[in-house]
This record gives C-alpha cells, structure tokens and sequence, in this order.
C-alpha cells in the first residue's frame, strides 16, 4: 500500500490554486477591447492559439508534482527486526575438580548446578551466538560460537573434564575464550567466567589476559562461586574483580543455585539492553520519480514558450 513519508508537505499543493488563477489572470490581462467581435465571429482560433492554454497547465501539473515528489511517496515492501548483529558469547567454565563440592543445601555438586543454569541461560538467548571453554590445569575449546542451541545443550548436559590434569587455570580459560571471540563481527563480544578456585596453574597469568580482552574489545563478566559470599573463601575476588573492572565488565558472587541462575539472567539483559534492536521497514520509493516528471514538464514549458507558443511582443 503507498504512502507519504512526509505527508504533511502535501499541503504545499495549495500553492498550486493561486498559481493557476495567477496565470489565468495573466492571460485575462493581454486581451485588448474592440468595438464589436462580429468580424471575427467566422475566424476559428488557429492550432496554436489552441494550445496556448497547454502552458499554464503544464506549470500547475509540474508544481503538484514537485509537492508529490517532496511527499516521498513509498510503498512498504518487508517489516523486520535486526539484532545489531547480536552478541558472541563465550562460557569459560571452571571444571577443577572442587566443582564436585556440594553446592549449597539441596545437595548437589557446584558443577551439576553450573551445568543446569548455564543450560537455562542458553535457552534464553535468541540471537546470540555461543561457545564454550572449559579449563582445569589446562583449557580446551569445546564449541565455537554457534546458534545450534540444542547440540551445545548436549555438549553442556555431558559435560566431563576428566580428559584435563587438575588445577585452576583461570589465565589460560580467559585466553582460549579470547582466541575464540577474536575474529568475531558481533556488535557485542563477552566472555563470562567463572570459577570456585584461585589461579594457581603454570600458565598465562589472568591479568595479563585481562588485558588482551581490553585490547580486543571483549568484556569479561567474572562469577565466583563460594561457599560464604561475604568471605568469598575460596576464590580470589579481587582477582576476578580486576579482570572484570579492566575490561568493563562485572564481577559476580555466587552462594546457592537461586543466586547463580540471577547472575547469568542480569549478564543476560545488561547484554540485550547494550545491543538492543533495531525495527525498520523497507520501502520502494517513488519520490524522485515524481521529481524527474516535474522538471520534464517545466522543460517542455519552456521550450514551447520560446519556440512555437512564443507571444509576438507588445
């Protein structure tokens, strides 16, 4: 369905009507009085006297169509929402072997409830791509960013580290992640961490990493999980607060599962609310089209008033 992008310059084409009762009067105004017209009552009006009226209405037709043309008259052809090109995520997850610690009181282990949330957290997200890292002594990059949700879900679900020595390589899980993210386009790249444990592998030291990622653009949102919140036993918090602070992001505690799945849900909506979205309708436009008629026909407006309709001067 056509409409005008600037429908309220339509109201330009008033200017039309006293253009043409301008040019009327102008026209009544060249007429001369005679005693009688009888002489010239068997006198029929040549061609050209004919067609003297074709001037005023070509310039009346070229203004309307001037106001048409500045009107932008379209025709919606596809509505749609764009996520800025949404956002890349990569999980870099702890899997030392404290992650067996009974989380809180309802029994399960650190890394059943990690593994549950985290898996929530994906079915949340919609146009995000995701990948996974996970770490011990050493990290390894078990899924690049992808949107095949379901596959990383069973990747998440069967998740084993056994494969890794132990220890807690938070540098080297920052870093792979990293690696992960670092020929990403998305208009938002994060890494979310997290751990119950404090650096202690022989490897890329976290703030060093840390400053890759504010190299890179990359904000890390670090989350520790401890058994007391307010001492943070266990976990170097102002280790994981620095990482975080360097490259703008945030860091996050976390005491019990209900505190843990709040963590990723607010990393989740202060990522959606940075990209956000854009709507947008496309449209075929129409506008310069009427533009281009107008300006043929005051062309043709002057070609004929300096050549054929010219009047013989006064």
């Amino acid at each position: 369905m056509m409409e005008f992008a600037d429908r309220y310059l339509l109201l330009l084409g008033l200017f039309a009507i006293p253009a043409a009762l301008l040019l009327w009067y102008r026209r009544r105004e060249r007429a001369f009085a005679v005693p009688t017209v009888s002489t010239f009552d068997a006198l029929s009006p040549t061609l050209r006297q004919r067609a003297l009226v074709v001037l005023p209405v070509l310039r009346v037709m070229a203004i309307v169509l001037v106001v048409i043309g500045l009107a932008r008259p379209r025709i919606g052809e596809a509505d749609a929402v764009v996520p800025a090109e949404g956002v890349d995520i990569a999980l870099s997850l702890d899997l030392s072997s404290s992650m067996d610690i009974a989380f809180d009181r309802g029994g399960q282990s650190r890394l059943q409830v990690t593994k549950s949330v985290v898996r929530e957290f994906i079915k949340g997200r919609e146009n995000d791509r995701i990948g996974l890292v996970v770490f011990r002594d050493d990290a390894f990059a078990l899924a690049p960013p992808s949107l095949d949700y379901v596959a990383l879900d069973t990747i998440i679900r069967d998740l084993d580290a056994s494969f890794l020595p132990d220890g807690t390589g938070i540098g080297v899980g920052l870093a792979s992640a990293l690696t992960m993210l670092q020929d990403s386009n998305a208009a938002s790249r994060i890494v979310i961490l997290l751990t119950d444990g404090e650096h202690n592998a022989d490897s890329i030291r976290p703030e060093a990493a840390a400053e890759l990622a504010a190299a890179l653009n990359i904000r890390v949102y670090t989350i520790g999980v401890v058994a007391d919140s307010a001492t943070g036993r266990g976990v170097d918090e102002q280790l994981l607060r620095h990482v975080a602070d360097t490259t703008g992001g945030r860091y996050f505690v976390a005491d019990t599962a209900e505190d843990l799945a709040d963590v990723y849900d607010e990393i989740g909506k202060l990522e959606t609310s940075r990209v956000g979205g854009e709507e947008f309708e496309r449209f075929r436009e129409f506008g310069p089209w009427f533009l281009v008629a107008a300006a043929a026909l005051v062309l043709l407006e002057l070609i004929l008033r300096s050549t054929w309709l010219r009047r013989p001067p006064a």
